[in-house]
């Protein structure tokens, strides 16, 4: 008869650590979960489990994370480096919208004397 193992309580912030640790060992580093079973004392049921809930809620995540391996592919790096430029512009975008709306509700206050940050609020 087989021996169970006990069963273990995390905290949330543990489990997520451990989680974080499992997936990169699983597919970035292309590992057995009966390793990492034996490594950490969790059943592979339950790893399995943590695996296939996180392929559900994280399909694209999971993909790229398949395909990462040890290594940065020149692609995904020019990928990495367009998504990070194309991000910077948006952010740069949303402030000059954001300190423009500012100005506005400055500006009428200022000349109109009303406050347009209560005004419509009721």
């Amino acid at each position: 008869m087989k021996a169970r193992k006990k069963q273990i309580n995390l905290t949330r912030s543990e489990r997520n650590a451990l989680l974080h640790e499992l997936l990169e060992h699983y597919y970035v580093n292309h590992g057995k979960v009966s390793e990492f079973s034996a490594k950490k004392g969790i059943s592979k049921i339950t790893l399995y489990n943590w695996i296939r809930t996180f392929e559900a809620e994280n399909p694209q995540m999971c993909e790229q994370m398949k395909k990462q391996g040890k290594e940065i592919a020149p692609d995904d790096y020019k990928k990495l480096l367009r998504e990070i430029s194309e991000l910077k512009k948006q952010l740069s975008q949303e402030r000059l919208r954001a300190d423009f709306y500012e100005e506005m509700v400055a500006f009428g206050k200022e000349v109109y004397g009303i406050d347009l940050k209560k005004a419509g609020t009721k």
